[in-house]
């Protein structure tokens, strides 16, 4: 994996699923003005539809839209989230929450700190121990 920061204002992010993991990429890609559509039959009280546009429904092949630049496959189907990963373009980048291996990309846990921004990642292999270290390093920086 190659660590990089990406710009995601006014570009467009496709998340299919809408529960607590969606929920998640939801608050990050808001934060970074990032335009945002949800496939889900259902949401999240966590996901504040009026910053979103959430498509009331089940992911079905060709659902996908061109302009997405990242998507996020966040549904609790695991062959779903791999049928979405198949239908991608080329061009885009999925972030496959059921299964590390195939997924193309991993959020990062973040601190932003008096003009720092750090970010931590066990490449998907354990997000706990990735919060954890974020939590102790937050407060290590606030005490310092």
């Amino acid at each position: 994996m190659y660590p990089i920061t990406v710009n995601l204002k006014n570009k467009e992010v496709l998340i299919v699923g809408g529960g607590k993991i969606a929920a998640r990429k939801v608050k990050g890609l808001i934060s970074e003005e990032a335009i945002i559509t949800i496939i889900s039959p259902t949401l999240d009280e966590g996901i504040d539809a009026t910053k979103v546009t959430w498509i009331q429904k089940k992911y079905e092949t060709g659902d996908i839209f061109s302009s997405a630049s990242l998507i996020f496959a966040c549904t609790d189907d695991k062959p779903l989230n791999e049928q979405i990963l198949e239908e991608a373009l080329p061009s885009q980048i999925v972030n496959v929450v059921s299964n590390k291996e195939i997924s193309e990309f991993y959020n990062m846990s973040m601190i932003k700190h008096d003009g720092l921004k750090i970010g931590i990642s066990t490449e998907g292999a354990s997000p706990l121990v990735a919060k954890k270290t974020r939590i102790e390093l937050q407060e290590w920086l606030e005490n310092k």
